[in-house]
């Protein structure tokens, strides 16, 4: 089965309504997708209601104190701030799998490589389309995931429907249901499809990433992950 796990709506920072989406991960003949806003399972839920062919994966991307963290099969949302450890056992005790995103992509509020060796994490997100120099990240990210011993997926991190399968995770999965993909994921029996995503929509989303409302708290998580957290 060809899935993209890992696609934002407007329920957080993309501008692709929840049926635009659909619609373009249908054109793209995939046969499911994760909806991971940002702490939020708002969007997921509406898929879930509204898709009909396709396989939606509830998840949320969710902002630990140390960086970002895949969830997919959880149906409640984690809040933002937990510490990482806490949000990967709240994904686990909702029977979802913890995925690192984009891990050694620089201002993505990526997990620290020394926290993501210590955390009892499911997979390693290798490949993000729409990340910029999106081929040599991969294979940084494919020896880190080689390192850990954790399965490779891929997504496109969507943030605009015309990106939607741009990277997808093939799953190598015999039985029906939820339970069945995760722990086909888990496992490992899988493999990745890439393509980088178009430039004008990596510059959409880097402009994004400058918007005034975003960078003050982008700015701060970058601070933090550099020098560490006040204990006050």
């Amino acid at each position: 089965m060809k899935f993209d796990l890992h696609v934002h709506t407007n329920w957080s920072d993309s501008r692709s309504s929840v049926q635009q989406v659909l619609e373009a991960a249908s054109r793209k003949a995939l046969d499911g997708l994760a909806i991971t806003d940002h702490n939020t399972v708002g969007g997921a839920q509406e898929a879930l209601r509204s898709a009909q062919r396709l396989f939606v994966i509830p998840g949320e991307e969710v902002e630990t104190r140390q960086g970002e963290i895949l969830a997919l099969g959880v149906e409640e949302p984690l809040p933002p701030g937990l510490e990482a450890r806490e949000a990967v056992d709240g994904i686990h005790g909702q029977g979802g799998l913890a995925v690192a995103p984009h891990p050694t992509v620089p201002l993505l509020n990526t997990l620290p490589i020394s926290l993501l060796r210590s955390l009892p994490l499911d997979a390693v997100e290798v490949f993000s389309s729409i990340t910029p120099l999106a081929w040599r990240y991969a294979r940084r990210n494919m020896r880190l995931a080689e390192d850990l011993g954790l399965p490779m997926v891929a997504g496109s991190d969507s943030h605009h429907h015309g990106t939607v399968g741009d990277a997808y995770t093939l799953i190598d999965v015999d039985a029906q249901g939820l339970d069945a993909v995760l722990g086909a994921i888990k496992a490992g029996k899988t493999k990745i499809g890439c393509a980088s995503s178009k430039w004008t929509y990596k510059l959409h989303m880097l402009l994004g990433f400058l918007e005034p409302s975003a960078a003050p708290r982008r700015a701060r998580n970058a601070f933090f992950r550099l020098y560490g957290r006040p204990t006050w």
